[in-house]
């Protein structure tokens, strides 16, 4: 899987289930269209970001995912799942029954309410959880469209051209460059100077771990993707996390008192040509035929002559699910690698960041 980071999933009533979407000619990266796609694969067009956060990363959204395991939006969770938290807002009907804003399957979650919109709410960011809402396929293999998250930073303020927005073809991130882009968002059009994505549907299956309580969503089965598998055990970057828990932590998951405590990876948005003559998988950030695009889980990148074994640049996310006044936050820490192998702590002053959900009219500004 070229960027989607999806070997596995997980599906009605907590069962593992293969991917499984692919290309409708029946071949495994570099697609055209993928198999399974809805009767109007598209999405888009009304400008507004409340309306449009389900369409993402492209305004090709073909559903594969939900049309091969027969889900609908609500994905069968059951109360007590921790996605029915992430990704479902708890609005309710006239009638008390559920009727999540924007829409069932998408939720977007800040950590200021300021209601000075001219600053953003006071964030820096806002971040944006999926379910089975249909956003998440990516290009190259058609897969990743079920439990997408996504990091938005602030507008960019130069001209949307494709080469403007990408670095320049041989000066590419990391040590096998790789061609990194600013993201445009397909809904709005509106170009994102910080854009991250990932996947929270690779799940801790068994009993608790550093990485995640059982059942939870762990990085410790993410360090890889589904086309080029596991990142090399002898990349910088690999030899890092192999004592990670030990050497930031001591082995305690600084969250695990909230009893969901759990851990996703977070990617750089890539562009990469594979001579298609369209541009599904890669539009609107790059409009010409000829490329895809995804979030970068790849060991390797564009160069011939040497590939790195892991990803330049990943961020990842120790979190929990914790409760402020009966209402839902997440706290975390963030870590980002570099090229050669070293972590930084984001959050460095000792506090973790926290996120809330964000609601109508509440001074987030979100999303933006």
């Amino acid at each position: 899987l070229r960027g989607a980071g999806l070997a596995l999933a997980v599906g009605l009533a907590g069962a593992t289930i293969a991917q499984g979407a692919q290309c409708l000619d029946g071949s495994d990266d570099n697609c055209l269209q993928c198999a399974a796609e809805a009767d109007n694969p598209w999405c888009g067009g009304t400008q507004d970001p409340v309306n449009e956060m389900s369409c993402t990363p492209f305004t090709y959204r073909p559903m594969s995912f939900n049309n091969l395991k027969g889900l609908n939006e609500w994905c069968g969770f059951g109360d007590d799942d921790i996605y029915k938290i992430l990704a479902y807002d708890d609005s309710t009907d006239d009638q008390g029954n559920p009727a999540p804003w924007p829409y069932p399957g998408v939720r977007a979650w800040a950590a200021q309410f300021n209601n000075d919109c001219s600053q953003a709410g006071g964030n820096k960011d806002y971040w944006v959880f999926h379910a089975c809402d249909g956003a998440g396929i990516q290009g190259g293999d058609c897969a990743g469209d079920i439990k997408y998250v996504e990091r938005f930073g602030f507008h960019y303020d130069g001209a949307r051209e494709d080469k403007g927005i990408c670095t320049p073809d041989g000066q590419g991130v990391g040590y096998d460059n790789r061609k990194y882009c600013k993201f445009v968002h397909p809904g709005t059009e509106k170009v994102y100077d910080d854009y991250k994505a990932g996947w929270t549907g690779i799940n801790n299956p068994d009993e608790d771990t550093f990485w995640a309580a059982a059942g939870l969503p762990s990085c410790e089965n993410a360090f890889n993707s589904k086309a080029s598998k596991g990142w090399a055990d002898d990349s910088a970057l690999m030899q890092t996390l192999s004592t990670f828990p030990s050497w930031a932590y001591g082995g305690e998951h600084p969250y695990a008192y909230t009893g969901q405590w759990f851990s996703f990876p977070m990617y750089s948005w890539r562009a990469v040509k594979n001579g298609n003559d369209n541009h599904y998988l890669s539009y609107p950030t790059i409009a010409e035929n000829g490329w895809k695009a995804f979030a970068d889980n790849e060991p390797c990148g564009d160069s011939k002559d040497y590939c790195a074994g892991a990803p330049p640049v990943v961020d990842f996310i120790i979190a929990g699910l914790d409760q402020a006044d009966g209402n839902p936050k997440i706290v975390f820490d963030m870590w980002r690698s570099d090229a050669d192998g070293n972590m930084m702590k984001l959050n460095d002053g000792g506090e973790p960041f926290v996120l809330y959900p964000v609601h109508e009219n509440d001074g987030s500004c979100a999303p933006w």
